[in-house]
């Protein structure tokens, strides 16, 4: 399975039409969005990406996503979503998800990668996995509130699905 990784930024007039702002700046805003948890399947390759391409004819497909998200309309926060990835041997592993909000962009960029790995390292040892740091991965969106709504995401991208 080949998953994309993406992230994204967005701005709007409220919280929702930032999202979808965010949604259009990662290339999935066509798509109706299926969350799921956190399992890499076996043999899966993961590429990053800057921008998904969604095919015209996909249109009001499902598209099944890790997502990392966070929102704010508070002026002069800094918001930050990240994901972080860990793979075995196999290439199977975990995905893990995370917000921060702070006042400083590097301080929400350390927060978040510490999270994320400490959240990896956690998930590594309930499965009996040895954890390697080295071996962790992450895509991170954070940005600045201005005077607008504002939204950063970071998706995993496994596949879209028609309704047939």
């Amino acid at each position: 399975m080949e998953i994309k990784v993406v992230t994204g930024v967005g701005i709007g007039k409220t919280l929702l039409s930032a999202f979808d702002a965010a949604l259009k700046d990662c290339g999935v805003y066509n798509y109706n969005l299926i969350v799921l948890s956190s399992i890499i399947p076996p043999h899966s390759q993961i590429e990053r990406v800057e921008q998904y391409q969604t095919p015209p004819e996909e249109y009001g497909y499902k598209l099944y996503i890790i997502k990392a998200e966070n929102r704010s309309e508070t002026l002069g926060e800094v918001i930050g979503a990240g994901i972080g990835w860990y793979q075995l041997e196999d290439n199977r592993g975990m995905f893990v998800e995370h917000n921060f909000t702070g006042q400083d962009k590097d301080e929400v960029e350390k927060s978040l990668i510490q999270l994320i790995k400490d959240s990896l390292k956690d998930l590594c040892q309930f499965r009996g996995f040895d954890f390697d740091e080295s071996k962790v991965n992450t895509a991170i969106s954070v940005t600045a509130v201005g005077n607008t709504s504002t939204c950063v995401l970071a998706l995993s991208i496994y596949q879209s699905q028609g309704w047939e």
